[in-house]
């Protein structure tokens, strides 16, 4: 057998969601009411009935397509139940169709060629909450009780676009106004299919002043937004959110995936709750011809 190449119109969507369902190495991010938001044109590599699959990820600019990493999509990769001795997920990465002379791809294996490591930081919740947090850092630990000194309280199922409206009014990172429109059709969708839960902190006059937006999906917690408004860093809330968080799901046999950790301070912060550092691989690949390679 060889693999397909599909073109977004002839992608089995009941098979590729059954697949990455029963995928050993299944992300949400791979799902294709995900994928549909964060690339609509997104494309595939199937082998055989659907027994492998890697979905790739098109964009366009200057009028052409190119494979690069969605927003708020950390990574994805080719997706298997069981591994094929025929087959291997770099063979995924020859078989990208040769028109795509511009590939930029986080994938969960390592291409051998062309690819750089990165990190991102997990925590394993299948223990309980005290060995959990016996593994915090002494900063995370002052935090946390710097925050409980202040007036704040835990709030649950906040809308959308309360999530939405402070991450958007304070912002880490430039994101444009696609970007967040992207962001907020991601989290309605999670909310309306199940997967989506928020926690947040508000003072003694109700203003939110941290949120966290996870996605919980096959034994994972995906940390897919966190937000904090001056007030909120000023107070510490977010590390008072989040050891609430670790302290609810403590013992349910899930990942909580942070979803970063490639910024220094971002590796601080997470590995300061006891998280560790989990390869993945960000794929390079240009083959453009000058000036457009300087272009993109």
């Amino acid at each position: 057998m060889e693999i397909k190449y599909f073109k977004h119109n002839q992608i089995n969507k009941l098979k590729w969601n059954s697949a990455i369902e029963n995928s050993q190495n299944s992300l949400v991010y791979a799902l294709s009411w995900y994928l549909d938001i964060v690339s609509p044109d997104w494309e595939a590599l199937v082998y055989g009935d659907y027994e492998m699959i890697m979905p790739l990820p098109i964009k366009k600019k200057y009028g052409l397509k190119y494979l690069t990493q969605p927003p708020f999509c950390q990574q994805l990769g080719a997706f298997y139940k069981e591994k094929n001795k025929a087959i291997s997920s770099t063979d995924f990465i020859k078989s990208i169709p040769s028109k795509y002379k511009l590939i930029y791809l986080n994938v969960d294996f390592d291409p051998e060629l062309n690819c750089t490591e990165r990190n991102n930081f997990e925590l394993d919740l299948s223990t309980q909450y005290d060995e959990i947090k016996s593994n915090y850092s002494t900063n995370t630990k002052r935090n946390i009780s710097k925050a409980k000194k202040q007036d704040l309280k835990i709030v649950e199922n906040i809308l959308p676009l309360e999530v939405w409206n402070l991450k958007k009014n304070n912002p880490v990172n430039r994101l444009s106004n696609w970007h967040y429109k992207k962001l907020l059709s991601v989290i309605e969708t999670a909310e309306k299919i199940g997967v989506g839960k928020s926690y947040g902190i508000v003072n003694s006059g109700n203003d939110l002043l941290s949120v966290v937006y996870l996605i919980n999906y096959k034994n994972r917690l995906t940390f897919l937004v966190s937000s904090s408004s001056d007030e909120g860093k000023e107070k510490s809330a977010m590390f008072l959110l989040l050891d609430w968080i670790l302290h609810k799901y403590a013992g349910n046999k899930e990942i909580f995936d942070f979803e970063g950790g490639s910024i220094n301070n971002l590796a601080r912060f997470f590995s300061g709750f006891g998280a560790i550092p989990v390869k993945y691989y960000h794929y390079r690949q240009n083959r453009l011809i000058w000036p457009l390679n300087k272009l993109l």
